[in-house]
């Protein structure tokens, strides 16, 4: 790299942190298979990363071990932070494009979520406005749901991300929405659709996801089959039943794995595989959740 040149960063690819952060992230969803989101969780230590711009809105939320001073120079302007360790929910939100420079004096076990901006975009079509988005550079700032929805993905990663590319695609369009409301740099008023979806789109999007119950579906597959956006699909699909599409993709997998549990046959393997769940394991915590019984005591039965 040239002297003066400053390092862009696509966060969507393998290993694109490995010349400016020394240590490997612990947790990644680049195998998951995950579109428009990305997730990454880092132990790092006291660190200088040198200048750089992010290709995709970069979303970090770490977390303090001891009281740490965190400078960082954003687009040329100097920010400087005194930040402790009971502080909860404070996250950064660098806009694509921002230019970054970071220094800390002490450790920090950080998650670091990627937006796909055309993504961002595509959820702004909903509103009046369908303009390119563009999100205000905010540092430092309090936001649960945010940090609610990137731990949330991270716990996936940790514990199994296999067929997690629904639940992935789910909390996007959940990020997006939220932050065409609060973080960008115009007004976007995204309706609320409060008559839900049409009889023939809701009974074509419960067909489609029935018939591909086992599989790896996807939120874009559905939305795509339908014809509206990833955005609207959620809405309305929870206007007109009540629940998100993840919740009833679990229901039903949940449904199906009791009426093979009754016959009898089959091991959990088979079941869970048979139903769209990542391993038998995924299938248990699911199904007791649902059921209040482990899957082989509601065999017993």
């Amino acid at each position: 790299m040239s002297a003066g040149k400053i390092l862009a960063i696509d966060y969507f690819q393998p290993d694109s942190t490995s010349t400016f952060i020394p240590r490997p992230r612990i947790h990644s969803s680049q195998q998951a298979g995950w579109k428009n989101i990305q997730i990454a969780h880092y132990q790092l230590p006291a660190i200088e990363i040198p200048e750089t711009t992010n290709l995709q809105h970069f979303i970090s939320v770490p977390s303090w071990k001891q009281p740490t001073e965190v400078e960082m120079v954003a687009n040329g302007k100097r920010h400087l932070f005194q930040h402790d360790p009971n502080e909860i929910g404070y996250i950064e939100i660098l806009p694509a494009h921002t230019s970054l420079r970071v220094r800390t004096n002490h450790a920090a076990d950080t998650t670091h979520c990627y937006l796909d901006p055309i993504f961002l975009t595509h959820a702004a079509y909903e509103s009046a406005n369908p303009e390119q988005v563009e999100l205000k550079l905010s540092l430092s700032v309090t936001d649960p749901l945010v940090c609610q929805i990137v731990l949330a993905l991270k716990t996936v990663l940790e514990t199994d991300a296999t067929n997690s590319c629904f639940y992935a695609e789910s909390m996007a369009t959940a990020l997006a929405a939220h932050f065409l409301r609060k973080y960008s740099t115009r007004k976007y008023v995204l309706p609320e659709y409060e008559d839900g979806l049409c009889r023939y789109k809701l009974k074509q999007a419960l067909e489609y996801m029935n018939v591909h119950l086992s599989e790896n579906v996807s939120l874009a597959a559905i939305s795509d089959e339908l014809g509206i956006s990833q955005y609207y699909f959620c809405r309305l699909f929870k206007r007109s039943t009540g629940m998100t599409p993840h919740a009833y993709l679990i229901q039903q997998r949940v449904e199906r794995a009791k009426q093979l549990l009754k016959q009898k046959e089959g091991t959990m393997l088979d079941i869970a595989n048979d139903c769209g769940f990542a391993n038998p394991s995924h299938f248990a915590k699911h199904f007791r959740r649902l059921i209040g019984v482990s899957p082989n005591q509601f065999r017993k039965i």
